[in-house]
Formats: structure tokens, C-alpha cells, sequence
């Protein structure tokens, strides 16, 4: 592992693209009328974000294996909720 897997840098930037993913999506479906809308992008992300937030708050200096395994299959977790959110949206 390296060591900016292991720094809390990496889950900083992890915040980040979650933000970065909120914007990019509320606005993908603010201009095509696909996909979430904004209140539903949120309840979707805002749990995670929140979770994700107070570790960082609270974290020692780096971040262990299973921490790092549990973000990642979270991440994983939470895109396929989205797709099968999206595609649920699209059948309607």
C-alpha cells in the first residue's frame, strides 16, 4: 500500500469526489431530465458523506487496511444503488 492510500489525504480526496459527484449529477439530470434529482442524489449521498466526514474528524494519522477495504466496497455498494436507481428511473 502506498503511502498516500495510507495518509488521510486519500479519504479527503475521497470527500471531495463525492462532492464533485453531486454536483456533476444533479446537473447532468437539471439539463437532460435523466437520472436523480437533486433531494434523491442527496439522500443517496449524504449518509456516506456523513459517515465518511466523522471518520476523517476522529481518524489517527493513517488509515488501516480494512478501513481502506470497507470505503471501497462501500463505493462499490453505493454505484450500483445509483445505477439500479437510474435505470429504475428510466423504466417509468
Amino acid at each position: 500500500m502506498n503511502d498516500f492510500a495510507a495518509s488521510p489525504h486519500f479519504l479527503d480526496f475521497i470527500l471531495l469526489f463525492t462532492v464533485v459527484e453531486f454536483v456533476v449529477l444533479g446537473l447532468l439530470n437539471q439539463r437532460s431530465g435523466r437520472g436523480l434529482q437533486w433531494v434523491d442524489l442527496a439522500f443517496g449521498l449524504m449518509p456516506g458523506f456523513l459517515l465518511m466526514l466523522a471518520y476523517r474528524v476522529s481518524q489517527p494519522q493513517s488509515l488501516s487496511g480494512p478501513v481502506l477495504l470497507c470505503l471501497a466496497v462501500a463505493g462499490m455498494v453505493h454505484a450500483l444503488d445509483f445505477f439500479r436507481r437510474h435505470q429504475g428511473s428510466r423504466q417509468k
